[in-house]
C-alpha cells in the first residue's frame, strides 16, 4: 500500500517502544500506525482532509499535508 509522506508526520523511530514492552503493546503500536497509514491513503484517494494532533493542537491537514486554518 502506497504512503503519502508528510515531513510532520511521526514515524516508527520517534517514539520507540522499550524492550520491556509485552508482545500485545507492541502489537497495538504496529495496528495504530496501520490504520493511520490506511487513514491517509484513503484520505489522499477522497480528497478529504485529515484531524490530527501536531505538538498539542488539532489542526485540520489536507492529504498533501498542509495545515488548514
Amino acid at each position: 500500500m502506497s504512503m503519502p509522506k508528510n515531513a510532520d508526520e511521526p514515524t516508527a523511530n520517534d517514539n520507540p517502544l522499550p524492550a520491556s514492552a509485552d508482545a500485545n503493546i507492541k502489537g497495538a503500536l504496529a495496528a495504530l500506525q496501520r490504520a493511520a497509514q490506511r487513514a491517509r491513503l484513503v484520505a489522499q484517494q477522497t480528497g478529504t482532509d485529515l484531524i490530527v494532533v501536531r505538538a498539542g493542537q488539532v489542526v485540520r491537514v489536507t492529504p498533501e499535508g498542509k495545515v488548514k486554518p
